[in-house]
Formats: structure tokens, C-alpha cells, sequence
């Protein structure tokens, strides 16, 4: 009996498990500006974030969640840092900015004096509504301009209504808007038409276009503007190499007498991080000159810490005899970082004939995930909630053993998620956190 129910549990799939427990996240607590003056780097100016809470946090790349935050200018004829500006923030039950707030230091009186705030709701699904922006009139706020969101029924942002306020009618009065359309199976962007709208009469303005490569990363953003049709203004396109970091972009405008695009800027990355975070760029520019050809101009150097936030960024200029050196403007930021624990943050893995590797974690906009089998197989990607209804729509996989995606999880709430990948020969779910 012992040995069939041995022979029972060997049959079944692997399955490796990683129970909830606290996650040990990092988030930014203070930022430092230098620039260089031909000779060293000095000081610009310097920020620092303050939290009360441990189910808040945000960095360069996610929402920052502080409660407070600082700014200091420095002024190089005291020699020493000045407040500047100091913006509070408070939080709903759903830990959902509701409202931030901006002061200016003033030094006549040696106090923070209100400017402006914004003011924020929320649906049910913890999506933004609306955004409210005002200012100090001194003893009250006067609100300046506001945004209206609509979202569809898979929580895609299709209408962003932006508004002025009309003080002679105390109410806002629409001024443009922004629709958006996506890939009815992937939810990728695919179309933003902006319209103005304070004539009374919608007018085209701008169009942005959108195109992928097979593996989901943006390949062409095309923007255009409207005089009687569409006419192409500038693009930029984007390479990847086969680990499907991002190498290259280019940067170019129309040129209407050749009905051609005309080469701008060029950005290279190289030596990537595991998290495919590169560590060098170089932006070239174009010369035009004879045949044309591309000309550097500057180089930026990058650090991260173990959880792939960036913690120093410094630009080296292009010099005529052929070399990167320090030069008049170049800049240098560092970026400083406390670790916090969330207890409802850890990822569970359920493995079963394969492996995915997904970052960032946790994720804002878009989730990349690399997709390892044992064997080749057809599969499908969807999210789902802690209650285990399905959050965005099933992507097909073709058949095979190894494949990179994305999924956008730009308008789900700050949480937890499931990330179920459902194979013909096996079964593949992580536990991922969206932070906003």
C-alpha cells in the first residue's frame, strides 16, 4: 500500500510552492542633482520623500506614494541648500492619492505658503475619475483646469476630457480631449486622437499610432497632425535584440518636400542588467552633411541596486578629438532607497512542465513575462483577482518552448494578482503585486 501510494506521488506534476509571508520591498526616500561646471560636478539641487506606511512606496518608475516631500535648491552664492518646495499627500482607504498638495518656502516670512493642489476620485475599481487642479487665491482654492476619465469594460482609459474653469459661470467648460483604442485581445494602445474642443465644434489636432513587435514591446510611435487629413510629423522606432532588451531608438521627423523621414536622434543601449535595465547609453545626432551621418553627443552611465531601481545616472559629453569627457552642463542624480515590508506582496509559483520569469515587480504599466517550456506547447496568459475572476482578456501563445509577452496592467487597482498560464501539457500561475 506504502509503495503505490509512492508510485501515486511521483506521478504527479512538480509543483513548487512559495507561501505568503512579508516581502521586503525598496522604495525612494531622497534625490541629488549636480551639474558640472567644466572643472567638477556641484550641486543643483536635492528632493527627499517621506512615508508613514508600510503599504506605501514608488520610485522612479512607479507612483510615488509619500506623505511628504521635499525640495531644496542650492545657490552657489551662500553656498548651501535653500527649501524650495514642499507637496503633502493624502491617501483613501484603498490607499488611493485623493489629494496633493504644493507649497513654496517663502523667505520673508520663513514659512511654506500654499500654491496649488489637486484633488482626485475614484470608481470602484479604483480607477482615477477625475482630477481637479487649483490654486491659491489666498483664502480659498480656485480651481483652474480638471480632467474627466471614462474607461471601458475591461478598464482601458478610452476618453480623457480635459476642462477649464469658467469663473463668470463657476463650472468647467470642456477645452480638448484625448481618445484612446486598443487591441481587442491584448489590450495594447494602439491609438490616441486628440481633439480641441473650446470652439464648440471638435477639432483635430494630433494623432499618435502605435505598433508592436511579435513579443508585445512598442516597435513605432507615430505622432501626426490634422490639416484636412492626417499629415506625418515624427516617429520613433524601437529595436530589440533575442533577450528582448531594448537597443536602439530612433528618433525622426517628416520632411514634406521629399515625402520622407529625416533622421533626428539616435539612442543606443548596452550592457543590460538581468532585470533588462541597460547600463550605458550613447545619444547620437544627425549630420546631414554629405552622405549623412550619425555624431555623438553624449553618454550616460547607469546604477541600480538589487531590485533594479536606478540609483545614479551620469552624462559624459562628446568631445571633437574623439573621446567622452566631463564638459559645461553635464549632468550627474544620484538616487538613495530604504527597504519596507509588505506582507501581502510575495509572489506564489505553481510550476508545472515550465518556468516564466516575470518583471518589473512590482508593475505599473506593463508586465513582461518570459515563457520557458519543457516541451513545446500552445498556451494562453490571462490575470486574474485574489477572488479568481479573470481581470483582462485571454492572449493566445503559439506552440512553442520558449516565447516573450506583455501584459498591461496599467489600469488595474494597486494589488495582488494571479498570473495564470495554461499550456497544453502544463500549468504555470504566479502571484504578482501592482503598485501604482
Amino acid at each position: 500500500m506504502k509503495r503505490m501510494k509512492l508510485l501515486f506521488t511521483l506521478a504527479l506534476p512538480v509543483i513548487l510552492c512559495q507561501n505568503i509571508q512579508a516581502q521586503t520591498n525598496s522604495r525612494l526616500t531622497a534625490q541629488a542633482h549636480w551639474s558640472h561646471n567644466g572643472v567638477m560636478f556641484t550641486p543643483k539641487d536635492s528632493a527627499s520623500y517621506n512615508y508613514s506606511s508600510v503599504l506605501r512606496g514608488g520610485d522612479l518608475t512607479h507612483t510615488l506614494k509619500y506623505d511628504n516631500f521635499t525640495t531644496w535648491k542650492y545657490q552657489d552664492t551662500s553656498s548651501n541648500y535653500h527649501d524650495s518646495l514642499y507637496y503633502t499627500q493624502t491617501f483613501d482607504a484603498n490607499n488611493n492619492i485623493t489629494m496633493t498638495t504644493i507649497q513654496n518656502w517663502s523667505s520673508s516670512t520663513s514659512a511654506w505658503v500654499p500654491v496649488n493642489r489637486i484633488l482626485y476620485t475614484y470608481n470602484s475599481a479604483n480607477m482615477m475619475l477625475t482630477k481637479i487642479w487649483q490654486s491659491w487665491g489666498g483664502s480659498s482654492w480656485v480651481p483652474v483646469w480638471g480632467d474627466v476619465y471614462t474607461y471601458d469594460g475591461s478598464n482601458n482609459l478610452i476618453l480623457d476630457l480635459y476642462q477649464t474653469w469658467n469663473s463668470l459661470t463657476s463650472t468647467f467648460d470642456p477645452y480638448s480631449q484625448k481618445t484612446y483604442s486598443y487591441d481587442p485581445v491584448t489590450h495594447k494602445l494602439l491609438n490616441e486622437t486628440d481633439q480641441d474642443l473650446f470652439s464648440g465644434t471638435p477639432t483635430y489636432t494630433g494623432e499618435y499610432v502605435y505598433t508592436y513587435t511579435s513579443a508585445n514591446q512598442v516597435l513605432t510611435t507615430t505622432f501626426s497632425t490634422w490639416s484636412s487629413g492626417w499629415v506625418n510629423s515624427n516617429m520613433t522606432t524601437n529595436a530589440y535584440d533575442v533577450s528582448f532588451n531594448k537597443i536602439t531608438q530612433l528618433y525622426q521627423v517628416w520632411d514634406v518636400p521629399t515625402s520622407a523621414w529625416v533622421n533626428v536622434t539616435y539612442s543606443i543601449y548596452s550592457s543590460f542588467t538581468a532585470s533588462h535595465m541597460p547600463v550605458l547609453e550613447i545619444d547620437q545626432w544627425w549630420n546631414s552633411a554629405g552622405s549623412g551621418s550619425w555624431v555623438n553627443s553624449i553618454q550616460y552611465t547607469y546604477g541600480y541596486n538589487s531590485y533594479n531601481q536606478m540609483t545614479s545616472s551620469i552624462g559624459q559629453s562628446w568631445n571633437v578629438v574623439g573621446i567622452f569627457e566631463y564638459a559645461n552642463g553635464d549632468p550627474m542624480t544620484n538616487y538613495y532607497y530604504s527597504t519596507y515590508s509588505v506582507i501581502n506582496g510575495v509572489k506564489n509559483i505553481v510550476s508545472n512542465n515550465g518556468s516564466a520569469n516575470m518583471f518589473p515587480v512590482p508593475a505599473q504599466n506593463m508586465l513582461h513575462i518570459d515563457l520557458k517550456w519543457n516541451e513545446a506547447q500552445s498556451s494562453t496568459i490571462a490575470i486574474y483577482d485574489m477572488a479568481g475572476r479573470i481581470v483582462t482578456p485571454l492572449m493566445d501563445i503559439p506552440a512553442s518552448t520558449e516565447y516573450h509577452t506583455a501584459l498591461s496592467v496599467n489600469n488595474l487597482a494597486s494589488g495582488n494578482y494571479i498570473v495564470k498560464i495554461n499550456g497544453a501539457n502544463g500549468q504555470i500561475e504566479n502571484q504578482i503585486v501592482v503598485s501604482k
